[in-house]
């Protein structure tokens, strides 16, 4: 067993993605749509944006669960920018702002 092993670590994230995301697809189609309204409207989004906006649409961001890691896909691309959060929940945790591809 290789302890390091990139391409290996990559394949397992694709698929723990691609399984957590296939749980939750109607729901995290909700939140993709909503991380593209946001990002056309002020150029970029957060994950506490997306969470804020479906909360306001009667959503909880946090029944995502494991596939709140796949709202940004590829229609999006970070732009180098982190923030803290600002939802409780994430204890402050720095997150990526992303903007549309």
């Amino acid at each position: 067993m290789n302890l390091f092993d990139h391409a290996e670590a990559q394949r397992r994230k694709e698929v723990g993605k691609a399984l957590a995301a296939d749980r939750r697809h109607e729901l995290l189609g909700a939140a993709r749509g909503f991380a593209a309204f946001i990002a056309k409207e002020r150029g970029a989004v957060t994950a506490d944006d997306v969470a804020e906006l479906m909360a306001a649409n009667g959503l909880d961001y946090t029944d995502l669960g494991n596939a709140a890691g796949s709202v940004f896909d590829v229609r999006f691309q970070w732009t180098g920018r982190v923030f803290p959060s600002r939802r409780p929940s994430t204890h402050g945790r720095l997150i990526r702002e992303w903007s549309l591809a």
